[in-house]
């Protein structure tokens, strides 16, 4: 006695615009939970380093990097690049800076303040800005940029 399948195998065709909205979602959700996320303030070349955390985006961030090199036309001789202050997109000077860290302090209690330094700025002007917002009890993280990253 010979048995017969009770379940016919399906035929047809398989409706591809289901699968595309998927796809296509999927994409879409991934693209947007990226991280191509870039934090605001002047693009420097910052330091490489292996070791890294992320951050909000809603910090203070302080970059700092020197002036373009001038050269002297007549003596070939370079003069002495100063650095440049920004508090994210605005410049400052050293002493404006000064002045305005104490009423960003009132303002903005236990703010974290990122310095984006550079990699060719002189420590000095590193560890001054340090101290100038540690004295004013801000919490500071210096920005590096990961190792495989150009």
């Amino acid at each position: 006695m010979k048995l017969r399948p009770r379940l016919n195998p399906m035929t047809g065709t398989i409706n591809a615009v289901p699968l595309v909205n998927v796809v296509l979602l999927l994409l879409f959700f991934f693209l947007l939970g990226s991280s191509f996320v870039t934090l605001p303030g002047i693009v420097v070349e910052l330091p490489k380093s292996p070791f890294g955390i992320s951050v909000p985006l809603s910090n203070l961030i302080v970059s700092v990097f020197l002036e373009p090199e001038k050269k002297d036309s007549s003596s070939d001789l370079t003069t002495k690049r100063s650095a440049l202050f920004y508090i994210n997109d605005q410049e400052v000077s050293l002493e404006e800076l000064k002045k305005m860290v104490p009423l960003l302090a009132s303002q903005h209690p236990n703010q974290m303040v990122i310095i984006k330094a550079d990699k060719e700025v002189p420590q000095a002007y590193i560890i001054e800005l340090t101290n100038l917002f540690l004295a004013q009890n801000f919490s500071v993280l210096l920005a590096t940029q990961p190792d495989g990253e150009h």
